[in-house]
């Protein structure tokens, strides 16, 4: 029998007691430590329960050595992710107390990303995929005035973002129950509120036992099929799907306890984002080939040019934040960037400056447009007849990038490329 930890359950474990319990004290310490830095919560699941002991950076290493000995030569799958776990771990630590560390290294070990720039070629192909969307629904004129008149044209009011929001809330629910995975009756979002002087857009916030809350900042403008695709990404399939999905997979005793959390700037990132990233996608209301009642193929249109759009926004800002990060920028002239050359409002451009400067998000930041890009290729070479396969591996399997990467090649019999080519 397995011991017990948070309630009367039986807990899966990948590693001898107290290894399990060591990592989840590492994990809830350093949210501990940097809630005290920068009054910034990094662990925002942690499924066991399990308090933070561990009262300095010093302690943290010394545990980190300690678990690092325990899992040094265990094989397979789960030792290839615990080992990339710790070491995320060490140079988030490292980063969270200021060590010199160069930009693109901290990103290779904490996320298992590269940090190259997207070439204009990329950028070239995704605004055609813009300007074609645009064209489709019957507007003239250059990239930015076509955008400006589709964006005038799909508008919300910063008071009824919330209300908008609620409409997709229980068909995305629905979607996700019939085409993506199961969750337990009792999962739900309680309110759905708006928010100011914020630098993200949207935020899911798991409160346990299977609920959360969204909340979506007002400041920025919103149109219908922008709050379709964010509404997704936070919602279901989203972020609460996920949270959810995990919490109760952890009190069936199919989630180990060494994965019983989710940590901002580990190497699970770039799924975690990237599989909301690709959510509304996953309910197919973006496909005119698949079947989605109460979803028209003129709404599919908007959706999907709204997903080209975010992804081609997501290009420039990400750009900017390596620009900036590895010291080829200055603040003025990121900003610059994204408004002049990505066409992206300075109320946005000023947000994502201030998400990816952000001393703790700035190693976050990236794993959205590459997790967008490994999930989104991911999910487009599968056939749909091992969707259902797909879906276990991206919901139910604990993965780092490259461990999901490699479960993808062995799905499809072939390599898979993440970072190849666009995922269009």
């Amino acid at each position: 029998m397995n011991p017990l930890i948070k309630g009367e359950k039986n807990v899966l474990r990948w590693t001898e007691a107290p290894v399990g319990e060591k990592i989840v004290d590492i994990v809830a310490s350093l949210n501990e430590q940097t809630n005290k830095l920068y009054g910034t919560e990094t662990a925002t699941a942690n499924y066991s329960g399990i308090k933070p002991t561990l009262a300095s950076f010093d302690d943290i290493g010394t545990s980190l050595d300690e678990v690092d000995a325990a899992i040094a030569f265990k094989e397979g799958h789960e030792g290839e992710y615990l080992r990339a776990m710790v070491n995320g771990f060490r140079y988030f630590a490292r980063s969270l107390q200021g060590d010199q560390v160069p930009y693109d290294e901290l990103i290779a070990n904490i996320q298992e990303l590269p940090s190259a720039l997207i070439t204009d070629n990329q950028l070239e192909h995704a605004k055609e995929l813009v300007e074609k969307g645009l064209a489709d629904l019957g507007y003239k004129g250059t990239l930015m005035e076509k955008s400006a008149a589709w964006r005038a044209d799909t508008i919300i009011a910063p008071e009824q973002v919330t209300t908008v929001a609620e409409k997709f809330r229980e068909k995305s629910k629905q979607g996700t129950l019939n085409r993506v995975i199961g969750l337990p009756e009792e999962d739900g979002i309680d309110w759905i509120k708006s928010i100011r002087g914020v630098f993200w857009s949207g935020y899911s916030k798991y409160t346990g036992n299977f609920r959360g809350n969204l909340t979506f900042n007002i400041d920025r403008p919103w149109t219908e099929p922008i709050l379709a695709q964010i509404m997704c990404h936070e919602g279901y399939p989203g972020h609460q799907a996920f949270y959810c999905r995990w919490d109760y997979l952890f009190q069936q005793g199919k989630l180990p306890l060494e994965a019983s959390y989710y940590l901002i700037n580990s190497p699970t990132n770039a799924l975690f984002e990237g599989g909301p990233e690709t959510a509304l996608s996953f309910l197919g209301w973006d496909d005119v080939s698949e079947e989605t009642p109460g979803v028209t193929d003129v709404q599919k249109q908007q959706y999907l040019l709204a997903r080209n759009y975010l992804d081609y926004q997501r290009m420039f800002t990400t750009n900017a934040c390596f620009l900036f990060n590895l010291g080829n920028m200055t603040k003025e002239e990121a900003v610059d960037y994204m408004v002049n050359r990505g066409g992206i409002t300075e109320i946005e451009a000023n947000n994502a400056f201030r998400f990816f400067s952000d001393p703790v998000q700035k190693t976050y930041y990236p794993c959205y447009f590459y997790g967008r890009w490994m999930v989104g290729n991911s999910y487009k070479v599968t056939p749909k007849e091992k969707r259902d396969e797909y879906f276990s591996i991206l919901y139910d399997t604990p993965h780092t990038t490259s461990t999901f990467i490699k479960a993808i090649s062995s799905l499809n019999g072939k390599p898979f490329n993440a970072f190849h080519t666009l995922n269009q």
